[in-house]
């Protein structure tokens, strides 16, 4: 008779599964909350849970039919010596899965927030605000790997408590208890000013007092930093009645973050429209729509009916208004790649000399820096409008 070998090592490994069933029923053991264990599996993985808005957001690159449109509005692709390959990739990173990010981090950081290919898009695409949603996410799950790309930001925010550096000193005298704030932003702080903006404000008799120490965190959110607004308690802290801002980016940012019960206004607002006419003596000048100040708040009409006010004749870029191209400088990219940002910006200086145009009008700090140092080889000067006032 033969042996049948199979059937043994069958039967063996089905009584030993049955015997070690008995021991485990017999022997008390911890319960296991498989809903963690499964959770676990994930760690190493980087899945990093989504808010119900933010689920929405990325579904939203869905709508996309891939037109073309987009990738025709978008500057920075076309500057970025093909290491930004535009909107259209985005949207196709959107889809893919959050450990695949970091392997996009280039195009995601390389985007200018300007959502000016938004406005082309006819299926509303929200293109800018899913370049920022993953730039969050790369900051969540892996803040050393994001602090690497922007060493400078991370230094600063330490030692000085703002991502730029340290604060100018400057000397205010208030009379009386005032409610109304001047908020320069760390920006203004830090690169420029802002004893002139003291002048400024005491000229148009704003009575308003200066706060210092304090970062909006706009630009922090702009690179995906989140939740970062070094000092803003302090700012809450005054009660104030209003706040005045000379930034667009903080402009933007405190909209957001401040209670509705606290005012937010842009300086230009406070400028009354009996001001005198300025001695512009009809010399011509070109204004730049600052990409948060007029495609993201709707300021658009009051700098051009102010600079016109002021005496100048007013000379538009070929896109301008809500299709203005960005300056360079926004989401960051002045950090992240200087050089491409300086690309960007001298496309607005070649414009300004074909147009036979020397001066160039903003309202925006950034936008004025960029352009400035692009402009410099060819004499162009570029001024915020607010300096046409002191």
């Amino acid at each position: 008779m033969m042996i049948d070998i199979e059937r043994i090592k069958a039967l063996s490994v089905l009584g030993y599964n049955f015997g070690l069933h008995l021991l485990r029923s017999v022997i008390p053991r911890k319960k296991e909350d498989q809903a963690e264990k499964f959770k676990g599996y994930f760690q190493k993985d980087w899945i990093n849970a989504f808010t119900r808005e933010e689920i929405e957001l990325i579904y939203n690159f869905e709508n996309c039919t891939v037109c073309g449109l987009c990738p025709e509005t978008c500057l920075p692709s076309a500057l970025s010596n093909s290491k930004f390959l535009g909107p259209e990739h985005l949207i196709t990173c959107a889809g893919r899965s959050q450990p695949e990010y970091f392997a996009d981090i280039d195009d995601f950081f390389r985007c200018t927030l300007c959502a000016r290919c938004e406005q082309t898009c006819p299926e509303e695409v929200k293109i800018s605000e899913l370049a920022l949603l993953m730039r969050r996410w790369i900051y969540r799950v892996n803040p050393s790997e994001f602090w690497s790309i922007f060493p400078e930001v991370k230094k600063n925010l330490e030692q000085f408590g703002n991502p730029f550096g340290e604060e100018k000193p400057v000397s205010q005298k208030i009379t009386g208890k005032s409610k109304s704030v001047l908020f320069l932003g760390c920006r203004e702080m830090v690169k420029a000013e802002p004893s002139r903006w003291i002048e400024l404000a005491d000229k148009l008799k704003l009575n308003a007092e200066l706060v210092s120490g304090v970062c909006c965190g706009g630009f922090l959110e702009e690179i995906g930093a989140e939740n970062l607004s070094p000092g803003l308690e302090k700012l809450l802290a005054r009660n104030p009645g209003e706040v005045i801002t000379v930034c667009p980016h903080c402009y933007y940012q405190l909209k957001k973050k401040l209670p509705e019960s606290i005012p937010v206004k842009f300086i230009l607002e406070m400028i009354p429209e009996s001001i005198e006419p300025g001695t512009g003596k009809a010399q011509r000048a070109l204004y730049h729509d600052p990409c948060f100040l007029g495609r993201k708040m709707g300021i658009i009409d009051k700098p051009r009916a102010l600079i016109k006010r002021l005496g100048y004749e007013l000379i538009e870029f070929s896109q301008s208004g809500m299709l203005g191209e960005c300056c360079g400088g926004g989401g960051g990219l002045f950090w992240y790649d200087n050089e491409m940002a300086q690309r960007i910006s001298g496309q607005k200086i070649s414009e300004a000399k074909k147009l036979g145009v020397n001066l160039i009008l903003t309202e925006c700090g950034l936008c004025k820096e960029l352009m400035q140092k692009a402009g410099e080889a060819d004499k162009i000067e570029v001024k915020r409008i607010s300096e046409l006032l002191i």
